[in-house]
């Protein structure tokens, strides 16, 4: 097998948002764009748009909204919680309209009917216009307002919209619902108040045109290259296992060619477009029990991937993070001996300049410089030798990944009209008996050589500390290296599990079968659970972590623990009186941020509609389509203040680029005529391709702008044919005139709900982040300590415990990836900006990931080797445990009060492990023969993650301290002492 003398990192052609240039995506894409046009040219269908009216285009809306790109039952998901929140605000205002109307007497509606219609009357002999289009101009004016009807109105609608706002805020999956509700809810509000009747059907007006792109979406579902979930995820397979060769190929090769910072990051970045590529993979496991599919592979043969391809996951991520961490410290290691070198080497008055954080950076100086001189580095010769050997093993893992996604894709390709040669099967299957064959003589091979130059490298080293135990000696060279091969080997191992697991059904896959759901329960609980998850649909927003979110992992790991412990620890003061309790209870359901939202959007829906209601506005909030800028209004609040501005941003500027395609659009397919509805949807059809790209591929931050753009586009081309082919009281106008209103009432909207945001105080995302981060690193304290508890109690299942709390609070952690950088956008009071807590990000999945690879060697290490592990760096003492949990919980309070931490804590965590294991140690445990220990090899690497662990906590104190500076301080000397 060659070596590859060295791994570049992949160069893009194309940026990510255009990289979408393959057959699967194209075929989406083909979809998607039929839906949207052809519900684009039902506006220049002169029969349906008579019958939709002026709002026909909002078809094309509904489905920029909620494409059909994904599966069909989850298509219909969304289009049903779509439908949920229609038919209640349809159920609600009707309601509340006749509520209202029953207010006023009939005597009294009479008498205005009758005035109306005297009114009118004369009108029209004076002007000779229509009089039923003087009376519909009288009515839209306010002739029929009255304050009681409204006043009802407003308060029961207002209730509704809160209640829909706190859904949204409080459960992503009801973005939906909530949107549409509201938007329905806004037609009530704005013209129930000014009708001389009972009109039940009010909102027809757009339920008709949104029922018909739910109808052209779930056609063109069907229709047009159909998916099913069991496609979805065996093409999420595929491009997991793509994703996967990234940090592979380049984690060997980056720490080969030299400590380079920008290697780290490369590497940071391939994790989190794995953990964001396996995040949308997981949500579709629990689909397939509703799958209808044709293939070969039914949804248990597909469910069965689901374990080995998570494990596969966790393994080679252990091993980029075991590299990229290498890399960090190594970088930190050589920055803290070059400051003991300036230390030593400059003036007095700079030894003593004082900084944040400079009595721990001095033990950790003194700490590093101390290893450094007893270090035993590797001879070169051995480290090439180690080094092709790596490399032997990372090509081996490369050529399974390589044939797990030739077998997967193989298999997704064949349908009853296209099915593969048995030539063609059999020699697919040969290939993978080759390779996993082949893997497995690559482990043998790569444990025998990486043992052999270990031993040539340590033997003679260790014979010598053998004889002589009290020589100092750093033996961390070894560490990492069996560190590097146990990493190794685990992700040989799991590249051969998926593999095999892949052998085991591929013979099974020579025939092509209809296979049917098997349950319709999840269906229900996607619906309800908060938690539950599913394949993105159509939101368009990212979905920040909550608190329910993060404490979910703390929860899974309470779970865990209480096995163990036989009940569960822990005690709590006596009991709030339950009065008290039900009052903070309501007041901070109401002051909460989900409350406090949804008092906002009542706010804004009031001020800006309140023109619609009044008898000298009513008729120019009718003209000039005022109900679009409410709706703007309400679109644009969100949670948290970097969102919004943020928001807004992209809000405007979609509002301007798809204004100006739209003119574009329509004086190409119109020129000075009414509008050619030939023209008009040639011309459509190529604009659509740009927005529908935008709408599919934009990063999920960049959405909703990409949503407003094609909106505009819509309404711009929409509003000016609407106005020439049926004219009505209210419209825009052509071309121009319909761009400059649609973009006034997008600034009017966008102006009240700045005005609603920032009053009194702007929602900070800022500490909203904090506060999450505060609750991850709750959480992780509660799987230290279910950590040592998996450490007392030998028989726990680690590696089953580990990856699931492993996964879920790394996705969380990856979900604030958006919402931090969005906090460059924020104007806030809190000390924490983007790049400190991005970094508190990453030091908390440092922990998380440490953390994990404890639990499982806490049941794959045996009882010597905890021990040891324990008794060399106390990790089951009182003490040091107590100083780990009020290190960690110091942080946690920090993040979430903004408080500045004491000077003097029991930092670094990590000197005082290594001096603890010296003093409790006479000695060194480590002997030739261990080298070729397959238990010692765990052991190092749980050494390692538990030294990383200790040193994460360390870092993690550095930045807080850095950003809120240090309290209590105490005196030089005393500090010096500690």
């Amino acid at each position: 097998m060659s070596v590859p003398e060295t791994i570049e990192q992949p160069r893009r052609r194309l940026p990510p948002f255009l990289d979408h240039f393959n057959a699967r995506e194209l075929k989406i894409f083909f979809r998607c764009w039929v839906a949207v046009w052809v519900a684009c040219i039902l506006t220049f269908i002169q029969p349906v748009l008579s019958n939709f009216g002026a709002a026909t285009f909002f078809a094309s809306m509904v489905v920029f909204i909620l494409p059909p790109s994904g599966v069909l039952f989850v298509y219909i998901l969304g289009a049903v919680s779509l439908f949920i929140g229609i038919c209640l605000a349809w159920a609600w205002g009707v309601i509340t309209l006749k509520a209202a109307l029953a207010i006023r007497p009939d005597a009294e509606t009479q008498a205005l009917l009758v005035s109306l219609q005297q009114a009118a009357g004369a009108e029209a002999q004076a002007t000779g216009a229509s009089a039923s289009t003087i009376a519909q101009r009288l009515v839209f004016d306010g002739w029929m307002l009255d304050a009681r009807i409204t006043v009802i109105i407003y308060c029961m609608l207002c209730v509704f919209i809160y209640l829909l706002s706190r859904l949204r805020a409080a459960n992503p999956k009801t973005a939906l619902t909530s949107l549409f509700g509201i938007i329905i809810t806004d037609i009530f509000l704005c013209y129930g108040p000014v009708l001389p009747s009972f009109n039940g059907t009010l909102p027809l007006s757009l339920v008709k045109p949104a029922a018909a792109g739910i109808g052209i979406g779930f056609a063109c579902a069907i229709l047009f290259f159909p998916r099913s979930t069991s496609n979805i995820i065996l093409e999420g397979i595929e491009d997991v296992i793509e994703l996967l060769k990234a940090p592979l190929q380049f984690s060997f090769a980056a720490s080969s060619k030299g400590l380079r910072e920008e290697d780290a990051k490369y590497l940071e970045k391939c994790q989190a477009r794995v953990i964001a590529g396996y995040q949308k993979l997981e949500p579709s496991f629990a689909f397939l029990p509703l799958d209808f599919h044709i293939g070969p592979w039914g949804a248990d043969t597909v469910k069965a991937l689901q374990d080995p391809i998570r494990q596969l996951v966790v393994a080679i991520l252990a091993l980029s993070d075991f590299h990229r961490s290498s890399i960090k410290g190594d970088i930190q290691r050589n920055r803290l001996r070059e400051r003991v070198l300036d230390t030593r080497e400059g003036s007095p008055d700079e030894a003593k300049t004082k900084e944040v954080g400079a009595h721990q950076r001095a033990q950790l100086a003194e700490l590093v410089n101390v290893l450094h001189e007893e270090n035993y580095p590797i001879p070169e010769e051995v480290a090439r030798q180690l080094r092709g050997t790596g490399l032997n093993g990372i090509e081996a893992c490369l050529e399974g990944l390589t044939v797990i996604k030739e077998s997967v894709e193989f298999i997704g390709r064949q349908h009853w009209y296209h099915k593969s040669t048995p030539a063609k099967h059999e020699q697919a299957y040969q290939r993978i008996l080759t390779v996993l064959e082949n893997l497995r003589e690559s482990r043998t091979v790569f444990l025998r050589d990486m043992t052999e130059g270990l031993t040539d490298a340590y033997g003679p080293v260790l014979e010598n500390l053998a004889a002589d135990s009290h020589q100092p000696g750093n033996l961390s060279g070894i560490i990492v290296c069996m560190n590097f091969q146990e990493h190794m080997v685990t992700a040989l191992d799991k590249t051969e599990a998926l593999l095999a697991e892949v052998s085991n059904h591929f013979t099974s896959a020579s025939r092509t079968r209809v296979w049917f759901p098997t349950s319709l329960k999840y269906a229900f609980a996607w619906a309800v659970g908060k938690n539950s998850k599913a394949p993105a649909m159509a939101a368009g927003e990212t979905d920040n972590p909550d608190k329910a979110q993060v404490d979910e992992a703390t929860k899974a790991a309470q779970e865990k623990k209480e096995p163990l412990l036989g009940a569960r620890r822990g005690y709590r003061p006596r009991a709030r009186h339950p009065v008290g309790k039900a009052i903070l209870g309501i007041y901070h359901w109401f002051t909460s941020d989900e409350g406090l939202y949804a008092l906002r959007m009542v706010i804004v829906t009031i001020a800006v509609s309140i023109p619609a209601v009044l008898p000298s506005t009513a008729g120019f909030f009718y003209r000039e389509r005022g109900l679009w800028g409410l709706i703007m209004g309400q679109t644009c609040l969100l949670v948290y203040m970097a969102d919004f501005t943020f928001s807004v941003l992209s809000r405007v500027a979609g509002t301007i680029g798809g204004g100006l395609l739209g003119l574009v659009a329509w004086y190409i397919g119109s020129g000075d005529g009414a509008g050619n509805p030939y023209g008009l949807s040639a011309i459509c059809a190529a604009m659509l391709v740009i927005f529908l790209w935008v709408r599919l591929y934009l990063p999920p931050n960049l959405l909703q702008g990409g949503i407003i753009a094609a909106a505009t586009f819509l309404l711009t081309v929409a509003y000016s044919y609407v106005d020439t082919h049926i004219p009505s009281y209210g419209n825009p106008g052509v071309g121009y005139t319909v761009f400059w209103r649609r973009l006034l009432l997008v600034l009017i909207g966008i102006g009240a709900a700045t005005i609603v945001q920032i009053s009194p105080h702007p929602p900070s995302a800022a500490r909203h982040i904090s506060r999450t981060l505060s609750r991850s690193l709750r959480t992780l304290s509660d799987h230290y300590a279910l950590l040592l508890s998996c450490w007392t109690h030998p028989q726990a299942d680690g590696r089953a415990i580990a990856e699931p709390i492993w996964m879920q609070l790394a996705e969380v952690l990856h979900m604030l990836q958006d919402p931090i950088s969005n906090l460059r956008f924020e104007f806030s009071s809190s000390r924490f900006d983007s790049t400190s807590l991005g970094e508190v990000r990453r030091i908390c999945h440092m922990i998380n990931n440490t953390l994990a690879r404890l639990l499982v060697a806490s049941a794959a290490l045996p009882q010597k080797y905890r021990d040891r592990l324990a008794l060399m760096t106390g990790m089951l003492d009182h003490r040091c445990i107590g100083e780990v949990m009020a290190v960690v919980g110091l942080c946690e309070q920090a993040l979430r009060t903004g408080d500045a931490p004491p000077e003097i804590l029991p930092t670094p965590l990590v000197r005082r492990a290594l001096e603890y294991g010296r003093s409790h140690h006479k000695g060194y445990l480590l002997s030739s023969e261990m080298i070729t220990d397959e238990d010692y090899r765990r052991y190092c690497v749980a050494l390692a993650a538990y030294i990383r662990f200790l040193g994460s906590v360390d870092e993690l104190v550095l930045v807080i301290k850095g950003v809120l500076g240090e309290a209590h301080l105490v005196a030089d000397d005393l500090a010096n002492q500690v």
